[in-house]
């Protein structure tokens, strides 16, 4: 099934777990409440994270968005924001977000049957949701924490994660 020719609007998430599910990318837990990512996608994740450390974020873009190279820039400001031609075509919380997504996307690309068919609006859902199952800091490999300090827990609001070491926000 492919998420984009379902539905001409954004999918929706139970779709898109779905979609992860099937892909064996996660996986629900015996009573299906539960998700978690899988342990083969888990290790592919982390590898392509440790890729994307070590080589220049603006080569990778590049590849990925097959773009010119010296057409793209990444301005550290609040956040992290990715322009093609002095247009801003993305915006990270942290670099450790956009190490992340960029490893995502190339994990996804290896993991999910007919990643390269879907629109860039299910790409982007599907790489957004595995933030959430991130164990350690994409950019430093510290501790993780759930929540802003002192905050009072909303299930409306979106997730809060950052890395107690080195303060990235990753939501």
């Amino acid at each position: 099934m492919n998420i984009s020719s379902d539905s001409p609007q954004a999918p929706d998430g139970e779709r898109i777990i779905n979609r992860l599910v099937d892909a064996s990318v996660i996986t629900r837990n015996n009573t299906g409440d539960d998700l978690t990512l899988a342990d083969d996608f888990r290790a592919l994740w982390r590898r392509r994270m440790e890729h994307v450390r070590e080589r220049d974020r603006i080569e990778l873009l590049a590849l990925l968005l097959d773009a010119d190279p010296k057409g793209l820039t990444i301005e550290d400001r609040d956040s992290i924001a990715v322009a093609h031609s002095g247009r801003t075509i993305g915006e990270w919380p942290s670099e450790a977000a956009l190490i992340a997504d960029i490893a995502a996307f190339v994990a996804l690309g290896e993991q999910l049957p007919a990643w390269e068919e879907l629109d860039g609006t299910t790409r982007d859902e599907l790489i957004a949701r595995l933030r959430v199952f991130l164990e350690c800091c994409p950019s430093c490999g510290g501790k993780l924490e759930d929540g802003a300090p002192g905050a009072i827990a909303d299930e409306t609001a979106a997730p809060e994660l950052s890395c107690v070491e080195c303060g990235a926000a990753l939501f």
